[in-house]
């Protein structure tokens, strides 16, 4: 049971994995984990099917020396290297994917009633690489019998200020090979091809190293997104993405990453909500970046 400002939450309980200290939800609908760390989303079990939606490495690490590998990180307040208003050039010096994944929230507020868990966390630091204090971060989570994330930013200077940002979200696919992407088309840029543009070939199947940007247009929005494994059929909804990413390493680069195991690639499947182009907001402005799991 966890308590917070004097008051205890039957669904919430503390727990740990190795050194990281993480929220652990158990409700009517389902059971999760959550990693201060990040606020990194670590599990989701819904109990209509007992089935985890969320892949982590079984070699992840949980000492902050690093990202944990698997789950859902957060990345804000630029995704990747996409630096918002700075040449790519001067990029090399960042970290990847922003400055919050690899810092302690703190819980702002737990919320319960006899349908759903929804727990608010917030960076400790902001205002890092550049970036104004005045952009804040926060993400909500709602557990129920599904799973909804929500990555809220707000402007509260009075200037425009641009952001990139993803959720990069790790799914336990089983088999690579035996999974189909449903509700993803259109072109898109290859990273694993000098950035090249393709036309997505249906049905929608993973057979190499994938590192794919499908930008939105006026035919697709990729709201809805479905993958469908030999035992299980995994739902996803988005908002507030300007595109999704599409990641599997493959074999090769799985080896020489050492939080990952050499077949772990078999069965996993990012598909990331992502803002790639960047959002605008303006003074006083709020933006929601939405990921809802099924």
């Amino acid at each position: 049971m966890y308590t917070h400002m004097s008051k205890q939450y039957s669904s919430v309980s503390m727990s740990s994995r190795e050194q990281l200290p993480t929220l652990k939800i158990t409700n009517g609908h389902c059971t999760a984990e959550i990693a201060l760390f990040g606020a990194h989303l670590l599990s989701f079990v819904p109990n209509a099917d007992a089935t985890e939606r969320l892949w982590l490495s079984e070699t992840a690490v949980f000492n902050k020396s690093k990202p944990i590998r698997g789950g859902i990180p957060i990345c804000w307040p630029w995704f990747a290297d996409i630096y918002p208003d700075k040449d790519a050039s001067d990029n090399t010096k960042l970290p990847a994917h922003g400055f919050v994944r690899t810092q302690d929230w703190q819980v702002i507020e737990i919320a319960e009633s006899t349908d759903a868990t929804t727990i608010t966390l917030s960076p400790n630091q902001l205002g890092l690489y550049g970036f104004s204090e005045k952009l804040l971060a926060s993400v909500e989570f709602t557990f129920s019998k599904k799973c909804s994330i929500r990555l809220i930013t707000k402007n509260t200077s009075k200037q425009a200020l641009t952001i990139t940002a993803a959720l990069h979200s790790y799914f336990n696919v089983t088999n690579i090979h035996q999974t189909k992407i449903i509700g993803v088309a259109g072109k898109y840029i290859d990273k694993t091809n000098a950035s090249a543009a393709f036309e997505q070939l249906l049905p929608y199947l993973i057979s190499s190293e994938t590192d794919r940007i499908h930008l939105q247009d006026e035919n697709n929005h990729f709201d809805f997104i479905h993958l469908i494994c030999p035992d299980k059929k995994i739902s996803i909804e988005q908002h507030g993405h300007d595109s999704v990413v599409i990641w599997n390493p493959w074999q090769k680069k799985s080896k020489t990453m050492a939080d990952m195991q050499d077949n772990s690639y078999i069965d996993m499947l990012c598909i990331e909500a992502s803002i790639t182009q960047g959002t605008i907001l303006a003074a006083q402005q709020q933006h929601e970046l939405v990921q809802i799991i099924g």
